[in-house]
């Protein structure tokens, strides 16, 4: 009997599986009976989605930075430096021809792939396509803590994702008040937000929520302060 759906939910791990499968698949393609389009469009799944992923994460980057400045131009703190973020750089495009409905196509070729007659549970494990069982987070207690580190003056936030799909952000930069910094999918965030002028210092918090689904769940983390001196 086929395994149940491997499509994963979030996007980090669908550009893993297609990554997979495009390794993979050239392997197996005479056993499981794989056209050369088929192999092809895989491929350009994976270069094109890993594309995108990349290019939003640089576009997402710029946005916050811009944000942030914007709010600095607003709302303060007074005397503080003005540096305008660098103009993002995307990667450079697949050459391979994009497609629209990527999973739309991978779906059912998984569920062709596991009724095949040729297809093992081994032939599955490494293609990816075996869904993982894990136990249900429970959303009750659920909640991130930050820990902290200095790149060049600026903090670095790090936190463990515990299944969930995404993590929130907020910061105060010595406002009084919190508001949203960022919406990362992967563990780690450099805040840029323009330094305190030099010679001053200047707390700087954080908290954080988790995200399933584009959902807020969960508690807030603890909120975590740190000095931020002006280079």
């Amino acid at each position: 009997m086929p395994n149940s759906s491997s499509i994963p939910s979030n996007d980090a791990n669908k550009s893993i599986l297609l990554q997979q499968l495009s390794t993979q698949l050239p392997n197996y393609a005479t056993t499981l009976d794989l056209t050369s389009n088929e192999i092809t469009k895989i491929a350009a799944a994976s270069a094109w989605f890993d594309y995108l992923l990349n290019s939003q994460e640089v576009a997402q980057n710029y946005s916050h930075a811009i944000f942030s400045l914007k709010r600095i131009l607003r709302d303060g703190p007074a005397n503080t430096d003005i540096t305008l973020p660098t103009a993002p750089a995307l990667p450079t495009p697949p050459t391979s021809t994009p497609f629209s409905d990527i999973f739309g196509f991978v779906g059912p070729l998984i569920t062709r792939i596991k009724k095949h007659s040729n297809y093992t549970e081994a032939i599955g494990k490494t293609l990816g396509i075996i869904a993982a069982v894990s136990p249900a987070i429970d959303t009750t207690t659920l909640q991130p803590l930050l820990s902290i580190d200095l790149q060049g003056g600026h903090p670095v936030l790090s936190w463990k994702s515990n299944g969930t799909s995404a993590l929130e952000i907020e910061a105060d930069h010595g406002t009084g008040v919190f508001s949203l910094l960022t919406i990362r999918m992967s563990s780690g965030y450099q805040d840029n937000t323009p330094l305190p002028a030099a010679g001053t210092a200047v707390i700087w918090r954080y908290r954080a929520i988790y995200h399933i689904h584009d959902e807020q769940v969960g508690h807030w983390s603890p909120v975590l302060e740190v000095g931020i001196k002006g280079i």
